[in-house]
C-alpha cells in the first residue's frame, strides 16, 4: 500500500513539472522597450559647461571693453550736491577699479552695513569704516537713507554704484548696472549680479509689542512683491540679494528660541525666497534658531535679524553678524559679513 501511495505522489510531481517548459519560461520574461538613449548626469554636465563657455566668451569680450573704457574715462562722476538730481544707477569712480581674479574656485567676502535713516556725519562714517578695518571685503553694501549711503561711499573712497535700493562699494570691475541691480566681473569669465534693497523698519522694544509687530508683518505682502519683482529681473546664474527688511525670517521665528516672544510664524519675503531656491547665507551656516536666533538689530529687549544676504548659484562658506562702533551704539544695527564660494 505504501509503495502504491509513493508511486502516485511521484507521478503527480512529474506531471506538474512537465506542464512548465523552458518555452513557457522564455515567454514570461518581459524585456522593456528601448525608447532611445537615456539622459545621463555626464550629459547634463557637458551641456552646462557648453552654456558656461558661451557665457565666458561673452564676458571676456565685455571685460576687455570695460577695461578700455576705464582707461578712457577719467571722470570721478561725483555725487550731485542736490540729491534730488541723482539718477539711477549713479556710478562713482574715484579709484577707477579694473581688477579681476584668476579663474578657479573663487571665494569673495561681502560686508553688509545697514546705515539706517538717522543722519550720518562724515565722522560717524569714518568710525564705522575704521571699526571694520580688519576685514578685507570685495564688496561693501550700504542700505538706509540715500544721504547716509552717499556719506558712507564718499568716506570709504571706493568705486561705487548707487541703485534705488542701496549702494554697492566694489573692488571687482563693474560689468553693467541698471536702476535695481549691478553686475561685476569676479574673474574674466565669471560675473556676479547684486541687488540691494532697503525697507524702513520700526523695531519694537518689548516682547508684547514684538508679537503684534510680527503679526502685522506676516500679513503685509508689499515688501514681498517688491523683492519678487527684483528677483525675477535678475538674469545672472550667480546672484545676491541684500535686504534690509521690515520683517524677520520665518526660519528664525520658531517655537523654541532664546527669545520668548517668538513663536511659529512665517513671513512673506523669507517664504517666497526660500520657495524659489534662494539661500539665506546666515541661516545656512549656523545651527537652527533654537540655539542661534541671530541678531542684526536691537531695541530694548527685542533682538531681531532684519538684514539678510540671500544667494543663488553660490555656496555660503560663513556668515556672522557683529556690533560695530559708530553704528550699533547709535542705531542698534549690526554689520553682516559673509564669505561666499563661486564654483
Amino acid at each position: 500500500m505504501r509503495r502504491l501511495l509513493s508511486a502516485l505522489i511521484i507521478a503527480a510531481l512529474l506531471s506538474s513539472c512537465a506542464v512548465y517548459t523552458s518555452k513557457d519560461g522564455y515567454e514570461r520574461i518581459s524585456i522593456p522597450e528601448t525608447t532611445g538613449r537615456p539622459a545621463t548626469k555626464y550629459a547634463v554636465i557637458l551641456q552646462e559647461n557648453a552654456e558656461k563657455s558661451e557665457e565666458a566668451i561673452e564676458n571676456a569680450k565685455k571685460e576687455a571693453e570695460h577695461r578700455a573704457a576705464m582707461k578712457r574715462e577719467a571722470e570721478v562722476n561725483e555725487y550731485p550736491d542736490d540729491l534730488a538730481m541723482l539718477t539711477y544707477p549713479h556710478i562713482y569712480t574715484p579709484l577707477r577699479t579694473n581688477s579681476t581674479a584668476e579663474d578657479g574656485i573663487n571665494v569673495i567676502e561681502v560686508l553688509f552695513l545697514p546705515l539706517g535713516s538717522d543722519p550720518l556725519t562724515e565722522r560717524d562714517a569714518e568710525r564705522i569704516l575704521l571699526a571694520n578695518a580688519d576685514t578685507s571685503p570685495d564688496f561693501v553694501i550700504l542700505t538706509g537713507s540715500l544721504e547716509n549711503q552717499i556719506t558712507g561711499a564718499m568716506a570709504a573712497g571706493w568705486d561705487a554704484v548707487t541703485l534705488r535700493g542701496g549702494t554697492i562699494l566694489h573692488r571687482p570691475l563693474l560689468k553693467e548696472a541698471s536702476e535695481e541691480t549691478a553686475s561685476f566681473f569676479i574673474t574674466t569669465t565669471k560675473d556676479l549680479e547684486i541687488a540691494p534693497l532697503s525697507f524702513a523698519a520700526a523695531l519694537p522694544a518689548t516682547g508684547e509689542e514684538a508679537a503684534a509687530w510680527a503679526k502685522a508683518a506676516a500679513s503685509d505682502t508689499a515688501e514681498r512683491d517688491k523683492v519678487q519683482s527684483v528677483a525675477e529681473s535678475m538674469a545672472d546664474k550667480e546672484k545676491l540679494i541684500a535686504i534690509s527688511s521690515a520683517e524677520p525670517s520665518g526660519e528664525d521665528w520658531i517655537e523654541f528660541t532664546p527669545f520668548r516672544y517668538r513663536s511659529d510664524m512665517s513671513f512673506p519675503v523669507s517664504s517666497y525666497l526660500g520657495s524659489e531656491g534662494w539661500i539665506d547665507a546666515y541661516r545656512a551656516t549656523h545651527f537652527t534658531a533654537e540655539t542661534d536666533g541671530g541678531t542684526t538689530r536691537r531695541n530694548g529687549v527685542v533682538y531681531e535679524r532684519l538684514d539678510f544676504l540671500y544667494t543663488m548659484g553660490m555656496v555660503p562658506v560663513s556668515a556672522i553678524s557683529y556690533p560695530v562702533r559708530g553704528l550699533t551704539d547709535r542705531t542698534g544695527a549690526f554689520a553682516v559679513l559673509a564669505e561666499l564660494l563661486i564654483p
